[in-house]
């Protein structure tokens, strides 16, 4: 009965979710299954947080085909992926409650009342992509506020949408389901398209691998990505902090200043040190990689 109950709640939120905003989804781990549906995928293997994995290859699988998504989602209890790059969507994902608008104040702009989704921690702000720019999860000047982003670049990221339910037996909801999706306003754009803050402090010690890098420039330089990730602040910043360090570790490496393998083992530890699961920081890693290889073309 239970099983029962829970598949037809998230087949009514995925049908609205369709005729509301035709968005493209695919099916996510839910707390109630005995294990995780996505943790022997080989790609993002579970890390513990119940409720977030995408069940099989996400961007592969989703769609706005109605009849697909009642077959994928008539299996069982099922959380809701949303892809942003299919959907056209960038979302920004508060894990600070007021963040966005606290940056937009600081700037003298004002924060509009776009499609929203209350979360465990904060809330989702769904914005459509801003037209002939595909911004990625990369957080620009918006990095160690409490604030991560996705978006669509590359294969792009995804979120959990609405009628989901959180490990913490939280709902993910609308703030107002009647509220409309608008673009992305200009500067939030331009703030995503900044260079990401310094490090508080670039000039921290810390393991960066066994002998892997030797003294002088490399090893300041590698000295100081690790640094950034170790001042990570645990729900705040952790995630844009590795992604950001990792690009650079990338570029430089790619330079011929390291190797990306020490330099790569290096940020893995550091991530290690604060908390990050493995299957998140693999992730992380990997679309480092991807965004550092196309500032190559």
């Amino acid at each position: 009965m239970l099983r029962t109950d829970l598949t037809g709640h998230t087949l009514d939120w995925v049908r609205w979710l369709w005729q509301t905003h035709r968005f493209h989804m695919f099916p996510v781990d839910h707390p109630a299954l005995p294990e995780c549906a996505g943790a022997h995928h080989p790609e993002r293997p579970c890390d513990g947080k119940r409720g977030k994995h995408p069940c099989g290859r996400w961007a592969r699988q989703a769609t706005d085909n109605p009849a697909l998504l009642r077959a994928v989602f008539a299996c069982g209890p099922r959380n809701i992926g949303i892809a942003c790059k299919a959907s056209g969507l960038l979302v920004v994902d508060e894990d600070r409650p007021g963040a966005l608008a606290e940056y937009a104040a600081g700037i003298g702009q004002d924060l509009p009342e776009t499609f929203t989704v209350t979360t465990a921690k904060g809330c989702h702000r769904y914005y459509r992509q801003p037209p002939g720019i595909e911004l990625g999860n990369g957080t620009g000047a918006l990095a160690g506020r409490g604030i991560d982003v996705r978006g669509a670049k590359g294969h792009g990221g995804y979120v959990v949408g609405p009628g989901s339910l959180h490990a913490s037996g939280v709902l993910y909801q609308p703030l107002d389901p009647a509220a409309p999706l608008l673009p992305a306003p200009a500067w939030l754009v331009h703030a995503l398209q900044a260079a990401p803050p310094p490090a508080r402090n670039p000039g921290a010690s810390a393991s960066a691998g066994r002998g892997s890098v030797q003294g002088g420039r490399p090893y300041k330089v590698l000295t100081a990505l690790v640094a950034t990730v170790l001042e990570a602040t645990e729900g705040v910043d952790r995630n844009s902090r590795l992604f950001w360090a990792a690009v650079r570790m990338y570029e430089h490496a790619d330079r011929g200043l390291f190797p990306a393998e020490s330099g790569r083992a290096a940020l893995a530890e550091a991530a290690r040190r604060i908390g990050l699961g493995d299957g998140e920081t693999h992730a992380t890693l990997g679309s480092a990689r991807t965004t550092a290889g196309r500032g190559r073309r």
